[in-house]
């Protein structure tokens, strides 16, 4: 019983720590989460875990990019310990193929959009 304590722990505390950030919406995390395990091919198990992790993930997102509003370069280095933390949990939970086709997505999302 103390090991799955310890195991509960860290997500516990990302939880408690986003308490006072405003609630992602439920629909928003269903929808990326079901979009990915299309893409990805996840089993059941692994659809309900990274829903899991999705909800924390963007919760964690927003409370970032509130707390950070006046400092872009720390707002910038927290969401990419974020993503790395992000990256690392998806690894426990996909197969190196998944992450790898997940990783290949990122990269295509995360290409600038002009201004002009």
């Amino acid at each position: 019983m103390f090991v799955g304590s310890r195991l509960l722990l860290p997500v516990a505390l990302l939880l408690t720590s986003t308490g006072y950030a405003q609630t992602v919406s439920p629909q928003t995390v269903t929808g990326q989460t079901r979009e990915m395990g299309q893409r990805l091919r996840l089993n059941e198990g692994q659809y309900v875990k990274l829903l899991t992790l999705n909800r924390i993930r963007l919760t964690r997102q927003r409370e970032i990019e509130q707390a950070t509003l006046a400092d872009a370069a720390a707002r910038a280095s927290q969401l990419a310990e974020l993503q790395d933390q992000y990256e690392l949990e998806c690894g426990r939970i996909m197969s190196a193929t998944q992450l790898s086709q997940l990783q290949q997505g990122e990269n295509q999302s995360l290409t600038p959009v002009g201004n002009g």
